[in-house]
């Protein structure tokens, strides 16, 4: 088995996840519209970095987040692992990301990106 690592540079803001919440009173989630739309712009760019199958297993995915300080760290994490799945990474359950680590880098609004380094195993 050999380890292998990949970086992958989101040129996005991050942003936090939002908490569900009822919707006129439906016990369904409402899902923000921003959050979609940056959840798509985030898939298109993890598309330019990952060519390959997701991952069944994560050995650590190190998240390097750089922009204003606002929001929870956790928070942000949940948006990078939503965008992730079924891409990058089979699931963003434990089974599947068993080791994470955040990072948090204040920048200026106009210089803020998300940095993702991934390492996992696989047969040689």
């Amino acid at each position: 088995m050999g380890v292998k690592t990949a970086e992958v540079i989101l040129p996005l803001r991050p942003i936090s996840k939002p908490r569900p919440r009822s919707f006129m009173g439906q016990s369904r989630p409402y899902n923000d519209p921003v959050y979609k739309k940056w959840i798509k712009n985030a898939r298109a760019h993890m598309t330019e970095f990952w060519t390959r199958e997701p991952l069944e297993f994560v050995n650590n995915l190190h998240i390097s987040f750089r922009g204003p300080a606002r929001g929870d760290l956790d928070n942000r994490a949940g948006s990078i692992l939503d965008a992730g799945n079924g891409l990058i990474w089979k699931d963003d359950n434990v089974k599947v990301i068993g080791n994470m680590t955040l990072q948090w880098h204040h920048t200026k609004e106009k210089e803020a990106h998300i940095i993702l380094h991934i390492t996992w195993e696989e047969d040689e």
